[in-house]
């Protein structure tokens, strides 16, 4: 795939998952926080668009590493690895912002970002897989994100 038309599939992909985990999570936010719908709007936007950055260059990265390793397939245990890994270290990113939006301590950011995160890697084991399939199936192009 050329590098033009890869960066267009990374946004893509990046987009679309942010938009979706968007539309799923801040209502959920604001309601286990019991937090404004705007102010956790506003949290989970910042969050997002660091993890649309994140998410390119993870990706990326990831693409390298199963070049060099020999990985052909994306069997479960390589997804588990990718939603790990990708949550893992966006936790970097985010648990500052947690604590600055919310008032609250370096240590509960990081606890409640834990939460969040444990309950993104299931939306991200199940999004990287349909988009893989999605991409095969209707354009015909194996997994690169």
């Amino acid at each position: 795939m050329q590098a033009k038309q890869q960066l267009k599939h990374r946004i893509i992909h990046a987009v679309c998952y942010e938009l979706i985990l968007l539309i799923i999570g801040t209502p959920l936010l604001s309601l286990f926080l019991k937090q404004n719908l705007t102010h956790t709007t506003i949290l989970w936007i910042i969050m997002s668009i660091t993890s649309v950055f994140w998410n390119m260059f993870f990706n990326f990265g990831f693409e390298k590493l199963e070049t060099r390793a020999g990985w052909t397939e994306r069997t479960v245990m390589i997804r588990i690895l990718h939603a790990i890994g990708f949550e893992g270290g966006l936790l970097i990113f985010t648990v500052p912002m947690i604590a600055w939006m919310l008032n609250m301590s370096l240590f509960h950011a990081l606890l409640l970002d834990i939460g969040l995160a444990l309950s993104i890697v299931i939306f991200t084991f199940i999004y990287q897989w349909c988009y893989d399939v999605i991409m095969q199936r209707y354009f015909n192009t194996a997994p690169q994100h």
